[in-house]
């Protein structure tokens, strides 16, 4: 029905349509008021879209029939699924507020198309102020929005976003993670255990065994205090700018999940939601699929009121020096960077360390330079991106914990 897949990149498609074919004074500011209406009407009713829209993106009437033109061509495209000949680029004269068509799809003759002639004074619009020369917006900035919206917009019941399925995890995976939960550890245990070596002699096993030797203590017997194994919390970003990294994250999180019961699993957008349940079952071989994820799966990023969601709802049983905190995310956040500073740092302060699998580590010439990855990263002891089994396995090499 759409020329794109998601609602913010058609949001952000048909501004820009209106704002460089169009004329229209569509900057980063309408842009962004634009997709904070759409969060509080009908998406499935057109006419409340259209009437939502209409008065954010249009400045003068004379504009509104373009308008209505513009919308029904790009949301309603012909049958072949291709966007209407019909929508030929047009001007507004802002003041005499009329139309001017620069091809055949608009003329000033023809009633459907034409705008009337309103007086400005008499709508309340002021035709020198409202002159395209005194509203500049470069396309950086207009760019800039257009991310804001994609990434900010999050009404999942919009999108009708599909849910993720969880499959069973492959053996090279969870051999990947059994090399992980094996090579990974928080420092040593508080009890000493039997031991072939150790530091502390172990009498009483050794009298016991002597009595096999008539008493001569022969094999003498050894306590050590064992290296203990972390819990590990699977924090996953399941934004649409994840939505091609977010499988993989998925699938470590089954893969730990089949080798140690000392894992929780997350997931984000803009509100957080456990799915521990439905990893552990995907673990044991049960095909699942994450149901009721509401506002933590498909929409927006808000990474640090989600994180900070966790901590408080969590954080008491589940953060302490025996706690690995692995974040799936690629950092595009839209919140507040104070929260995000302030949350990783009770992080950071309270868990043995924090990984964070960044997908976009992958791409060339990438640099943490958003500013949410910018917040965040002080507070990362492991920086670091898993794209395959293999990354997998080698992930505990350079994992930095506290000791």
């Amino acid at each position: 029905m759409y020329p794109f897949a998601s609602l913010p990149e058609n949001l952000a498609a048909f501004c820009g349509i209106l704002r460089r074919t169009h004329g229209f004074r569509v900057g980063p500011g309408e842009l962004q008021d634009a997709a904070s209406a759409l969060e509080v009407v009908e998406l499935s009713d057109e006419r409340a879209v259209r009437h939502a829209l209409r008065p954010i993106l249009t400045s003068a009437r004379a504009e509104l029939p373009v308008f209505d033109r513009a919308f029904t061509e790009f949301f309603f495209p012909r049958d072949d699924g291709r966007l209407s000949e019909q929508m030929t680029p047009t001007r507004l004269d802002v003041g005499s507020n009329t139309a001017k068509s620069h091809g055949p799809g608009v003329s000033p003759d023809n009633p459907e198309t034409r705008a009337p002639a309103v007086d400005d004074e008499a709508e309340g619009f002021d035709a020198g102020d409202s002159a395209a020369a005194q509203f500049q917006t470069t396309d950086d900035e207009f760019d800039h929005a257009t991310a804001f919206a994609r990434a900010s917009y999050s009404p999942i019941e919009a999108f009708g976003a599909e849910t993720p399925d969880l499959m069973r995890v492959e053996p090279e995976w969870r051999d990947a993670a059994r090399v992980l939960v094996r090579r990974l550890h928080v420092g040593l245990s508080r009890g000493w255990r039997p031991a072939r070596r150790g530091r502390r002699f172990d009498l009483r096993r050794t009298l016991r065994s002597s009595l096999q030797t008539g008493g001569e203590p022969l094999a003498p017997r050894w306590l050590r205090r064992p290296m203990t194994r972390p819990r590990i919390v699977l924090i996953i970003d399941g934004s649409r700018s994840m939505s091609a990294f977010a499988h993989t994250a998925l699938q470590v999180a089954v893969a730990i999940a089949s080798v140690t019961l000392r894992v929780e699993v997350f997931t984000f957008s803009t509100a957080l939601e456990r799915v521990t349940t439905d990893v552990r079952r995907a673990a044991a071989g049960e095909r699942r699929r994450l149901e009721c994820l509401a506002y933590a799966w498909g929409g927006g990023t808000s990474i640090g009121a989600c994180l900070q969601q966790f901590v408080q709802r969590f954080g008491e049983r589940l953060l302490n020096r025996d706690t690995v905190v692995i974040i799936a995310s690629d950092g595009l956040d839209v919140g507040n960077t104070d929260v995000l500073r302030d949350v990783m740092r009770v992080l950071h302060r309270r868990a043995a360390g924090v990984v964070w699998l960044n997908p976009l580590l992958e791409t060339a010439g990438y640099e943490p330079t958003a500013s949410g990855m910018r917040a965040a990263r002080p507070y990362v002891s492991t920086f670091a991106s898993v794209a395959s089994a293999a990354d997998l396995a080698r992930l505990a090499r350079f994992m930095r914990l506290r000791a």
